[in-house]
């Protein structure tokens, strides 16, 4: 867990020093989460620019545009797959949400299971994904779920952590604006890199 502390610190530290920048490209993102089509492609720009701001590179918006382009295709098959699992998993508990049997309650519980496991491979994955050379859908959820059992101690503290910012971000409206997106990016960049095992624990 402390290193994972100091890794979301270095994430900060990171976005301030492209403050200006990460601020309005959070902001992009957020916007484009409410178009639908433009969510998905956006997701993985903004995790690509983040891998280049850890990378000290320099960066604009058109690293952002480029990479929206780049990943488009790729990114709506992830994004549908966000649709189709979230979908089924949410309309079960909907539909079963006033059923008191133990079979369906026991089923709940493997809901929710399924569905922090799926949240917890989407936290890998873009960060995956850009790191790997192949970038297929299937190569690189495997590769999320293989880090997630090969690390379970710090997948677990992680997604919790995550979760976290998450639901933190969600209900002051402020952060979600401007910061959640862009610190979860970074963070994950870090993350998956130091169990990749290509930079030191800082």
């Amino acid at each position: 867990m402390p290193h994972l502390l100091q890794l979301f610190a270095r994430a900060i530290r990171l976005w301030w020093r492209e403050f200006l920048f990460l601020l309005v490209l959070n902001l992009v993102w957020l916007l484009a989460q409410a178009t639908v089509v433009l969510g998905p492609p956006a997701t993985a720009a903004l995790v690509a620019v983040a891998a280049q701001v850890a990378d000290d590179e320099l960066v604009d918006f058109g690293d952002f545009w480029r990479a929206l382009a780049a990943n488009f295709r790729r990114a709506w098959l992830w994004g549908a797959a966000q649709l189709v699992v979230y979908g089924v998993l949410g309309f079960n508990f909907v539909a079963y949400a006033k059923t008191t049997d133990w079979p369906i309650l026991a089923l709940r519980y493997a809901w929710g299971l399924l569905a922090l496991g799926w949240f917890v491979l989407n936290l890998y994955y873009w960060p995956l994904n850009h790191a790997q050379t192949d970038k297929r859908f299937t190569t690189t959820l495997g590769n999320a779920a293989k880090m997630a059992l090969l690390n379970p101690g710090a997948t677990i503290v992680y997604a919790l952590l995550a979760l976290v910012l998450i639901v933190s971000s969600t209900l002051s409206g402020l952060l979600l604006g401007t910061v959640l997106g862009a610190w979860l990016a970074l963070w994950g960049v870090l993350v998956v890199r130091q169990l990749l095992g290509r930079q030191p624990r800082r």
